[in-house]
């Protein structure tokens, strides 16, 4: 067996059906994950090598490479786009409103926020004049809007429909203002990979079949009844069951929209990034 050490939020569906179905064993890969608190840790976690790969965001491994000298490469995307929507508190009829107070976030520099930052510049209100505080995780995001430590954030399933159901508003969905931001995706050092190709391969091809297996008819009430006991919603779980991204492939759309939210804030690295050295298609291809 070959260890990997891997670390995300939460298990991604393919990841959940890998583990559902005993394929990270089948092929040869032990396992051990370590829920993350926040994104900086998770980046620095892979830029110090403690972890081997990681599940984050495309514009997370933009940011760690630019500012943790990370040199992390995209090898596998594994949710079509993320579903995020930016939550208030009831009294906020408009963003305008909202930016006033304190908005609660993962990160300044990197994630979801660029995604806050298009839609405060589209309303006319400079996102550098607001306050944001950094409190972590989507979890630790809609505590902090419950417990009233902030007055905005943006969230994700299934806490959209938590906070909507104890009288928070929604003001906006992410595909309002980022329509082809992507799901999230796996990455790791390209020192590692190239150092550790036969083991990223096994993990690779753990994933893969486990989209595979999902993508038959027949499995996707095993599929979704998997992401439930995951802890996903029913709904989340359809979704994602009917969603999932072929052959894991990373979106050539989903990169450039990243890359249009950092250049819209002036937050995109110079030289620019270039897709064709950060995501490494290759590796995919060989598993």
């Amino acid at each position: 067996m070959i260890k990997i050490r891997q670390i995300l939020f939460v298990p991604p569906a393919p990841i959940a059906w890998a583990q559902h179905l005993g394929l990270f064993e089948k092929h040869g890969v032990e396992l051990s994950t370590t829920q993350t608190l926040s994104s900086d840790q998770l980046g620095q976690g892979l830029a110090d090598g403690i972890w081997d790969v990681g599940v984050g965001v495309v514009d997370n491994v933009i940011a760690w490479n630019h500012e943790r000298s990370a040199g992390l490469q995209i090898i596998a995307q594994l949710e079509r786009s993320t579903i995020m929507a930016f939550c208030v508190l009831a009294e906020y009829a408009t963003l305008a409103d909202a930016a006033a107070s304190s908005t609660a976030v993962d990160s300044t520099t990197n994630g979801f926020v660029l995604v806050l930052y298009r839609a405060l510049a589209r309303a006319g209100i400079d996102w550098r004049k607001c306050r944001f505080d950094a409190v972590g995780g989507v979890r630790q995001r809609f505590e902090a809007l419950e417990a009233g430590k902030a007055g905005a954030t943006i969230l994700v399933p299934p806490f959209i429909d938590m906070a909507l159901s104890k009288g928070f508003r929604k003001l906006w969905d992410g595909v309002d203002i980022a329509p082809a931001y992507p799901g999230v995706v796996v990455a790791a050092r390209a020192e590692w990979l190239r150092a550790n190709e036969e083991a990223a391969l096994r993990y690779l091809r753990a994933l893969l079949e486990a989209n595979a297996w999902c993508g038959h008819a027949q499995n996707s009430g095993e599929a979704v009844s998997s992401l439930v006991a995951a802890r996903y919603t029913e709904a989340a779980a359809k979704r994602l069951v009917r969603d999932i991204v072929p052959g894991l492939e990373p979106s050539s759309a989903g990169w450039d929209e990243v890359v249009s939210l950092r250049r819209e804030c002036g937050l995109l690295p110079a030289p620019e990034p270039k897709a064709a050295e950060v995501v490494n298609r290759a590796l995919l291809g060989r598993a």
